[in-house]
């Protein structure tokens, strides 16, 4: 693995955690995507098919997909970004699947800069989540847990209170 490569994955990574705490919805997604992604592309490096990777094609082509998807269900311009990166991944992928003469450098170069672009394409749409004042997911999440738990240890409260017996006026039994 080359320098670019876990500076890569380095960055990816962080941007994903960025995401993850700063974003909404959407980057939040788009985050738990990219992780994925990451966590399965190990397993993919394992099946080489005369030089080529099938699994990279499949799992780039799904992201390619989720992220085109997720285009049209937010109001967000960096999903359009990440699509156009994957897209021409999958491209660069396709094109060494039926040209023999295209190096893997070449395809594998593809891979690291446009995922650069991915990622940086994420963290500039998180930064313009927050210049635009639009809170973090996390913090509405967090706040909606803790109201939720206040209830449910309010409604614990009442319950043993209620099966306690009452003590009766003035020390009388």
């Amino acid at each position: 693995m080359t320098l670019w490569q876990s500076g890569g994955l380095a960055f990816g990574f962080m941007a994903c955690l960025v995401a993850w705490f700063r974003g909404g919805r959407p980057e939040r997604f788009g985050a738990g995507v990219l992780l994925l992604g990451g966590l399965l592309a190990n397993p993919a490096n394992a099946w080489e098919v005369g030089g080529v990777y099938p699994a990279w094609v499949a799992l780039d082509g799904a992201s390619f997909l989720v992220f085109a998807w997720l285009c049209f269900q937010s109001d967000r311009w960096w999903p359009m970004v990440a699509a156009s990166g994957f897209g021409l991944i999958v491209l660069s992928q396709v094109i060494r699947l039926m040209d023999p003469t295209f190096s893997h450098y070449a395809m594998v170069s593809a891979h690291v800069g446009l995922g650069y672009v991915i990622d940086l394409a994420l963290l500039v749409g998180i930064f313009e989540r927050w210049l635009a004042g639009e809170p973090a997911t996390s913090r509405a999440a967090w706040a909606r847990a803790a109201r939720a738990t206040a209830t449910l240890r309010g409604r614990q409260r009442e319950g043993r209170r209620q099966n306690v017996p009452a003590e009766s006026p003035e020390g009388q039994p």
